[in-house]
């Protein structure tokens, strides 16, 4: 037998076979790319199969912060003078063009794990929304709030309005920057209850401008006197948005009521905020500054730990009322170095002195901020804080907060 005869037969019938299979129809699956789409902005890519783009994005945060740092804070376990935080924040933002113009979707869920006594340990729904429009249905940042800071590293509050909240709103785009705003809102995280008079409590406090310790103490939470949410807030908004800045007036209207009280009132506040774009001196340099007023709503200018009202042996219904100024300036040392400061001031006045006293309070923050690479910082911030008490007690406080984050 001719090996090699064979050999040669076998592979011209192999070449044969191949070239009648090349000739076959082949039913082959379409391959789906994913399709980058930066129409509204980078990271957003096509869902395979639809024309909805999405974004998947968040941060990483951990931190430590030093709290007591001064003679008048107390000291104790309860009050954890050393903390440690780290949370972390997943978001997910879609966007699709509709028959009924843009739909997007929002939501950014938070998970935070923090030394015990800090109280924020668990996992939530910061941010959940649809947007259809103008339209914005869900819990979203509040269309009162205007500035809320700077510093990328919190150390105390300033007396802003910085809330989220569950609303219905709208908002108009009128061209050239100038948007209005109007928004009904839940009131429930707003609400800083009422005050109401306990006899053994106040069996010492019966003269007007009483300021004593045991009156004074009546603002803790457990002697406040909710009576729930019975009407949601009403609240408007307009801003100018331009190349040198922004300018804005925001307003909300509220309902105060008292279990123990037969009447409710009227709480309200107004809030105008101002800023500057100062690239002449960086680039991203800002300056803002901010003004509210509020009456029986003290959440509206920062006043934590206030109540909206008073009520004094079951009578009438008595609103506190606060105002509160605050600014702060950011600068751009280099494109990896940055340093800010923000200043506040409070002042609450009491509906009726016998059960809550007047008081003022002053807050000064500031922080330094280094990005080595984007999406990475390194911050260190300080803060102080005074609370003046009316023919009581001035105390201060001190914090540090160190924190590391990384954004993707």
């Amino acid at each position: 037998m001719n090996f090699k005869a064979i050999a040669i037969a076998a592979a011209a019938a192999a070449a044969a076979t191949s070239g009648q299979a090349a000739d076959l129809p082949m039913d082959a699956a379409p391959v789906d790319y994913v399709r980058i789409n930066d129409a509204y902005g980078a990271g957003f890519f096509v869902l395979p199969g639809t024309e909805t783009a999405i974004k998947i994005g968040g941060r990483v945060r951990v931190e430590a912060k030093f709290n007591n740092l001064t003679e008048d804070e107390k000291w104790g376990n309860e009050d954890n003078n050393i903390n440690f935080r780290s949370r972390a924040n997943l978001r997910v933002d879609t966007r699709t063009q509709s028959e009924l113009g843009l739909i997007r979707t929002y939501a950014d869920f938070q998970f935070t794990s923090d030394t015990d006594k800090r109280g924020n340990e668990g996992v939530k729904l910061d941010k959940g929304y649809v947007q259809i429009g103008g339209f914005t249905f869900g819990r979203a940042t509040s269309a009162f709030d205007l500035w809320t800071g700077e510093l990328a590293t919190n150390v105390f509050d300033r007396h802003v309005s910085d809330d989220t909240a569950w609303q219905a709103s709208y908002t108009h785009d009128l061209g050239n920057g100038l948007t209005i705003a109007a928004s009904v809102e839940d009131n429930s995280d707003r609400q800083h209850g009422v005050i109401t008079s306990v006899n053994e409590q106040t069996a010492g406090a019966g003269t007007p401008g009483d300021t004593s310790d045991d009156v004074y103490e009546l603002t803790i939470a457990e002697d406040r006197d909710d009576a729930g949410n019975t009407l949601p807030s009403f609240v408007a908004k307009v801003q100018l948005t331009q190349g040198w800045g922004w300018v804005g007036l925001s307003g909300a209207v509220t309902k105060v009521d008292a279990v123990k009280s037969s009447e409710s009132e009227l709480g309200y506040a107004v809030a105008a905020g101002l800023g500057f774009n100062l690239d002449m001196i960086a680039p991203g340099d800002v300056i803002n500054f901010q003004a509210a007023y509020a009456d029986g709503a003290m959440a509206y200018v920062g006043a934590d730990d206030t109540a909206d009202a008073v009520v004094f042996n079951g009578g009438s219904i008595e609103t506190n009322t606060a105002w509160s100024v605050a600014g702060g300036y950011m600068h751009n040392w280099t494109s990896e170095f940055a340093s800010g400061l923000e200043a506040s001031y409070l002042d609450v006045e009491s509906g009726d002195k016998r059960l809550m006293a007047d008081f003022n309070e002053v807050v000064v923050a500031g922080s330094l901020e280094y990005t080595p690479v984007a999406g990475l910082l390194f911050s260190a911030g300080a803060g102080w804080a005074q609370k003046d008490v009316d023919g009581g007690d001035k105390t201060d406080a001190a914090t540090l907060n160190f924190r590391v984050q990384r954004s993707f």
